[in-house]
Order: C-alpha cells, then structure tokens, then sequence
C-alpha cells in the first residue's frame, strides 16, 4: 500500500496507523494469490472486502480486515501445502496447526505484529495481524436433507467449540454444561480427528453439482450467504487499492447475499469480530505481556485506530 498517511475517506478519518495494518494485510493477500497462482488454486475476495472493492475500489474505510474465499476441494490443497508455502513471517493457522483453537476456516497470519480482539489477551493461539480464507461448500438445496445435515454439523460443531472453551470465561449455563462434557469427550477421543470428521460432512456435499454453495462451516444459514455455485467458475480481476484482486464473476450475486440490493449505499456496520487491538509493528507476544501490566491501554487503542 503506497499511501500510510491519515486520510479521510467518505467523512471518516483512517488514522496512519490504520493504514499500516492495512499494509500487513494486503501483503498477506499477495502472499495467499502467490501460492494459489503457483499451485493452480483459485481464491476470490468476499464479503466487506468485495464490498470495498466494488463500492471504494478498496477498503471499506471503517473496516479493519481481508476476507477471501475458496471451494473445498482448492481450500483442502491449501491446507496440505501450507506449511511448505507460507514460511515465516508468514503462518497458515487453522484447527490443525495451532493448539487450543476452533476454527471452521483457514487464516494466514503474520506473526510479527498484533491483532486481538478483547477476549484474546490469555489465548495461547497465534494473534499477528490477519486474513481469513472462507471455505464454499455445496448447500443442499432439499429442506429435509438439509435439516438432518444441519443438524448433525451443529452437534459436532458446539462439541468442538466447547473443548476449546474457557472454562473462567463468562458463559451460560447450557454453554457451559456443553464445554464440560466436551472437555472429558475429548480425553478419549482426539480433537483433530473430531474437526477431520466434522470437515468430512461438508465434503459429503459435493460443491461441484451444488447450484449454490455458502460458506456453511463458518456460519450454517439456511437464508443468507448462499450464492451461485457457476459465479465461482473463473476470476475476475477488480481493482483493490493501488493493485487488483480476483472476484466471482457475479458479483451482484455475492453481494446480494450478504448485505442485500441496497448493498451500494454506505452503512457504518460493525465487523463481525468487533473492535481489535492492532499494531503493524510490534509482536504479539511483547504487546499481550505489556497489556497485562496496563490493560487500559486496549481502550486507549482502540479509540486510536477506530475514529469515529
């Protein structure tokens, strides 16, 4: 990214530091297409990042990350290449490669800076700044058969996130109850195995034949980010920033089905994950001990990055 300077964009001011994370980000980005274009993968932006792309021909101004997208069957290959691929500082974390963490995507992360949401500071797991490779798997289109495929994904899914769970955490009682059983299940079974198993009901669904697919390992809807499966036949290369980033070759389509027609108008949403500490020049492990000391500073951070 050529311009780190504090700039205002559609009224809202992106502070310098803002712009640095930006940086990291869309150098992760170069890093994923690199290793997609070597190995014949295909990935496409989503979600904001598409939205930044089509609306701002770049980031969203209030948005704080890059999201990508890819089949099942090119996100697996990812998986089994990665640690060959993305060396340091670059790493590709997902349930497999790093311990104590749920996740029903991929994530690349650079390692030596910071990204952490509030309830991250006395989490084991990699926290440098990141992007997120969603997963498209095919949606079946049957109710019926939908419901018993739901339904199945969801129990192995709350299993899973309740093993990882902290237990010192505020949580309710069904949520609870759920991380105990999970927590004695899984000294008998191996967690990993679980998570193969739990990948292995949305490889039963074959994206290929699907007429949609969504990115249901992430969040399963029955409503909302379902797409068109021959949207994802090809790339589209659009501009994002100072360089161009692949699309789906619909993407009014990709857009519909995450913020609706109106998709074009502004709205000051927030993320998903909420308002994270992020530095682009400092390392997790320094700035997590530092935060310890003085947790007021994760405010102060906060009010630094985020300007409105």
């Amino acid at each position: 990214m050529r311009n780190l300077e504090t700039e205002v964009r559609n009224g809202y001011t992106i502070p310098h530091e803002m712009k640095q994370v930006w940086s990291v980000q869309m150098d992760l980005a170069k890093a994923l297409i690199d290793v997609c274009r070597r190995n014949g993968l295909m990935c496409w932006m989503d979600s904001d990042t598409l939205l930044g792309a089509v609306r701002h021909q770049g980031f969203i101004p209030w948005d704080d990350d890059i999201d990508f997208v890819m089949l099942r069957k090119d996100y697996d290959k990812l998986v089994k290449i990665a640690d060959k691929e993305f060396q340091h500082p670059y790493f590709f974390q997902n349930t497999y490669s790093d311990q104590n963490l749920y996740l029903g995507h991929g994530t690349l992360r650079h390692v030596e800076s910071t990204a952490l949401c509030d309830y991250e500071l006395n989490r084991k797991y990699c926290r440098g700044i990141d992007i997120d490779i969603f997963v498209l798997d095919g949606f079946i289109e049957n109710p019926v058969l939908r419901f018993f495929h739901r339904t199945a994904t969801m129990i192995v899914k709350k299993s899973l996130r309740g093993y990882v769970a902290d237990l010192n955490d505020k949580m309710k009682f069904d949520k609870r109850l759920i991380a105990w059983a999970s927590k004695g299940l899984y000294r008998f079974v191996s967690y990993k195995k679980a998570f193969a198993f739990y990948e292995q009901l949305f490889r039963m669904v074959d994206a290929d034949k699907s007429e949609r697919v969504s990115v249901l390992a992430y969040r399963y809807s029955s409503h909302r980010r379902i797409r068109k499966r021959s949207s994802y036949n090809e790339q589209v290369w659009i501009p994002f920033e100072n360089v161009v980033y692949p699309a789906p070759s619909d993407t009014h389509d990709a857009l519909v089905c995450y913020f609706g027609h109106d998709y074009m108008t502004p709205l000051h949403l927030p993320t998903a994950h909420g308002r994270r500490y992020l530095d682009a020049t400092r390392p997790y492990q320094e700035v997590v001990e530092e935060l310890k000391q003085h947790p007021e500073q994760f405010a102060e951070r906060i009010k630094l990055l985020y300007t409105d």
